[in-house]
């Protein structure tokens, strides 16, 4: 049985289906032959209980795929962090309850790296969650994470509820927001693509760049979160990456060679690295659901590059 087999026709909610993540899983889903049901924060208050109990009464899903957010870079995390830990927490909780009262059959919670202890062994793996603290800036939305990692496994064992948590990686690819507040990635292809084109003699990136972070491509995750509702698991969570560390300062001379630019590469070491070291142990995912990454991060970067500069033009 293929994924297209076990999802074809069926109706699946994908919240944040207009945003980065969400906005691939739809793309994939449509190439399986489903029915995505794409919802954002305009049309529906995911925080508000009576809003998510009237959204699953007029789209009638059969499987939801919860990728609604509020997110953001260091700094949006460090200016937000009651708004981060508020939102997060209470999205997932509503969405969780309302899809077992509904009688869904299974929904997919996306989850992050940021639920993760600030010491803990590398490869970060699943059973390691629980052992500290969420780290830094990031936390208090880890830590909201972390509450519905949790939610899952009560609901299964009190409920009987179908759900899944994939502990995804950092993503990047086409589609992430450019600018000042978003993610590594597209921060620093903005960064060196606008130097390039003003003629800028330098720039500065935060930090010392000997951070590690381990960077997945957005489709290679939206095919983890397809496969996550086509195949039998349970609620513990399933760590999704590549496996591979790469440093923020290699990623910046790979961004700056793709784009071509020539001039001075400074690090400004009084803004925050974020956690020194983070990526994950990816064993799980291949033995529940039989998925391992694909895409090569040069090669998405140099992509990613390309559908930037167009959007720049």
């Amino acid at each position: 049985m293929t994924d297209a087999d076990d999802l074809a026709g069926r109706r699946i909610l994908v919240t944040g289906g207009r945003g980065f993540l969400g906005s691939a899983v739809v793309r994939r889903l449509e190439s399986l032959g489903a029915e995505p049901l794409a919802v954002g924060s305009r049309q529906h208050d995911l925080t508000e209980q009576s809003a998510v109990r009237d959204m699953y009464a007029a789209l009638a899903p059969d499987m939801v795929v919860h990728a609604a957010a509020a997110v953001g870079g260091i700094a949006a995390n460090a200016a937000n962090p009651g708004r981060f830990l508020y939102a997060n927490a209470l999205m997932g909780l509503m969405v969780l309850e309302e899809a077992r009262v509904a009688g869904v059959d299974k929904v997919v919670m996306v989850s992050t790296t940021c639920s993760y202890p600030a010491v803990v062994p590398l490869p970060m793996r699943e059973d390691d969650i629980w052992s500290g603290k969420p780290a830094g800036v990031t936390g208090p939305y880890g830590m909201a994470k972390r509450l519905l990692h949790e939610a899952c496994v009560t609901y299964a064992e009190q409920y009987g509820f179908s759900s899944t948590v994939l502990v995804l990686a950092n993503l990047y690819g086409p589609g992430d927001h450019l600018g000042a507040t978003g993610h590594v990635v597209p921060m620093l292809i903005d960064r060196f693509l606008t130097a390039q084109r003003s003629g800028a003699p330098s720039v500065t990136n935060w930090g010392t760049g000997t951070a590690t972070r381990e960077f997945l491509h957005v489709d290679d995750a939206a095919r983890a979160v397809t496969r996550a509702l086509a195949v039998r698991t349970g609620p513990e969570p399933i760590n999704v990456g590549t496996g591979v560390e790469t440093s923020i300062r290699q990623l910046s001379d790979c961004i700056q060679d793709i784009v071509g630019y020539t001039g001075r590469v400074e690090w400004d070491d009084s803004k925050p690295d974020g956690q020194a070291k983070r990526y994950l142990s990816v064993e799980r995912a291949a033995d529940v659901l039989g998925w391992r990454a694909e895409i090569d991060l040069a090669q998405g970067l140099a992509e990613s590059v390309h559908r930037y500069a167009e959007q720049l033009s």
